[in-house]
């Protein structure tokens, strides 16, 4: 079994969450597809190839989708994924992916041009504006903060451009900012008349202000809910950096005490920190959950260190500090915390791994769209098993270049620019671009099986 290295920072493998999540089979890599399409260019897929990618199972000419986005080939990466919806056009999936691997596309040609730009006569470097182009792309594309931000600088140059001011309000109103959101379709609307805009308006108007009252008001105008209704917090945070045995990572540690501070003082949990901890260390902990929480607890487990598929017994792991390459003894086993999640009394717990895979059983995001209160409370009351990961089919990275993971970068992000109250889901759909844009990684989400999962989501809470 070869040793992780470094650069896959906690070595994910391709279906290492799919044992927590019930024990899904991983689509097998076809290697007739490969094979058909290894001529294939980024102008031309060839008729072999398109033929093979639509004639194979979805899973399979995803495989091959994937080694494209990794090898950096957008564009025949683009002209599968356009194939597959011609043949499957309900696809959630292959929209999702399609629409990723065009913004990836974009970043990636706004690059080159900023390259050419910088190397050409300088004539040419001061007529260029790549930074306007890349806040276009960005503001159109993405959703939320990153996108919110991209629109300003666009705005800023272009005021009166009706298809900013529109990509604007989208990323309000995926904030959950229906009264900005609004604000930004009627600047809008001064220029555009349009049917489907004037849906937006009238969505908006349903829920923003003070009548709509979606939920309880915090004195800073953030929403709330009634702590009563939500119970207490925990969790439990892991980083490991100093393998004894495998190759040291760089910022898990760095990436679990932020989390770990983000918990305790913005939204109130009682939080277990462990760090370079051991097998012993894991299940001791999860066992104290076990007799300590009670049905209105709500418990976090975040994981930030390597991960390991072993592929013979189809099952997945996390490697504590101790951890051996070649010995299962120290490892935790998926299982194990599946066994350990079935048997908590907590009402709501949220599994976030930033080293592991969890394959096909996954969903799509869901924006935050107006969440309406009855929203909120119901899925406060169901129960909830649920599992974060910051990868899909690809290794995940051990630094963005700024003491954090990519996916440990845009999670603090989201938590720090929650107001009130944000679900799993909605948060799920807040970091996903921004992680496969700044990586080549592709976050993952799915509720547990086999768990006691009843339909409820996560919810953290801002405390007032």
């Amino acid at each position: 079994m070869p040793i992780m290295t470094e650069a896959t920072r906690r070595l994910s493998c391709a279906v290492l969450m799919l044992s927590l999540l019930g024990g899904a089979d991983a689509a097998p890599v076809d290697d007739g597809v490969a094979h058909a399409c290894a001529d294939a260019t980024e102008a031309a897929l060839g008729e072999t190839c398109r033929a093979a990618l639509e004639a194979r199972p979805e899973g399979e000419a995803l495989a091959q989708v994937e080694r494209w986005v990794a090898s950096r080939r957008f564009g025949a990466a683009v002209s599968a994924l356009e194939a597959l919806q011609r043949v499957n056009p309900w696809s959630a999936i292959v929209r999702q992916r399609l629409h990723e691997v065009r913004s990836m596309a974009d970043e990636s040609a706004w690059l080159a041009r900023r390259e050419a730009a910088a190397s050409g006569p300088a004539p040419a470097r001061a007529g260029t504006d790549v930074e306007l182009d890349l806040a276009e792309t960005r503001c159109l594309r993405l959703t939320g903060e990153v996108a919110l931000q991209a629109c300003e600088v666009v705005l800023a140059r272009r005021p009166e451009d009706t298809r900013i001011h529109v990509a604007r309000g989208d990323a309000l109103w995926a904030l959950g900012r229906a009264d900005a959101a609004l604000g930004s379709y009627r600047a809008a609307a001064a220029r555009d008349r349009s049917p489907a805009l004037a849906r937006k308006i009238a969505m908006a108007e349903s829920v923003g202000g003070a009548a709509a009252a979606p939920l309880a008001q915090a004195s800073g105008g953030a929403p709330v809910l009634d702590p009563a209704l939500v119970g207490r917090y925990h969790a439990l945070v892991i980083g490991i950096n100093a393998y004894r045995h495998l190759d040291r990572l760089s910022t898990a540690i760095n990436d679990a005490r932020a989390l770990a501070e983000l918990l305790r003082g913005a939204y109130g949990f009682e939080v277990r920190l462990l760090t370079d901890s051991t097998r012993a260390d894991i299940v001791e902990v999860l066992d104290d959950y076990r007799g300590r929480l009670e049905a209105r607890d709500n418990l976090v487990i975040y994981y930030a260190g390597h991960g390991w598929l072993d592929a013979e017994a189809d099952k997945g792991f996390w490697l504590p500090v101790d951890a051996r390459p070649d010995r299962r003894t120290q490892w935790v086993s998926n299982d194990t915390v599946r066994d350990a999640l079935r048997a908590l009394k907590a009402k709501h717990v949220l599994v976030i791994a930033d080293s592991c895979f969890s394959g096909t059983l996954t969903r799509g995001a869901v924006m935050r769209s107006g969440r309406s209160r009855d929203y909120f409370e119901r899925m406060a009351r169901l129960k909830a098993r649920q599992v974060l990961t910051s990868g899909g089919l690809e290794p995940v990275a051990d630094s963005a270049g700024a003491g954090h993971s990519p996916f440990a970068v845009a999670l603090i992000a989201a938590l720090r620019a929650n107001a009130g109250v944000l679900d799993a889901t909605s948060l799920f759909g807040e970091l996903r671009r921004p992680v496969a844009l700044n990586s080549e990684q592709l976050p993952q989400f799915a509720d547990i099986r086999m768990t006691g999962h009843e339909g409820g989501d996560f919810l953290f809470v801002r405390r007032r």
